[in-house]
């Protein structure tokens, strides 16, 4: 079983908790007097968090050796491709527009099902 980095686990529960105050803030308290600022607060933290995952994915991938690192990246290659033939499929029976832009939803699935593990990783452990 691979270690969690406690800074990970701790951003992300942040992350949970800010995005949680942000929807109330929104939703249910309209009358609240620092709204804008909360959520501008909230975005921030959460656009800073996401880019500190993907820096400690890519971080922790270049240091997996060749046969796992072509290992995931032909696992995002099945699924980005898998995501995709169903979007396109759902597109053409359903008679909407292919759009390129999104299959950047397919694009960001794929990254995350490959990739995802690589943010928690603290050690190697062989």
């Amino acid at each position: 079983m691979k270690k969690a980095n406690r800074l990970s686990v701790l951003l992300f529960s942040f992350t949970l908790v800010s995005l949680g105050v942000m929807a109330y803030s929104v939703y249910w308290n309209d009358t609240y007097p620092y709204a804008p600022e909360v959520i501008i607060g909230c975005l921030a933290y959460f656009f800073l968090s996401i880019f500190y995952f993907i820096l400690m994915a890519v971080w922790n991938t270049r240091k997996l050796n060749k046969y796992e690192r072509k290992e995931r990246v032909g696992t995002f290659i099945k699924w980005f491709a898998g995501l995709s033939a169903i979007h396109v499929l759902v597109s053409l029976l359903t008679f909407s527009s292919i759009d390129g832009y999104q299959l950047f939803t397919s694009f960001g699935l794929a990254v995350g099902i490959a990739f995802s593990d690589m943010i928690f990783q603290k050690k190697r452990s062989f």
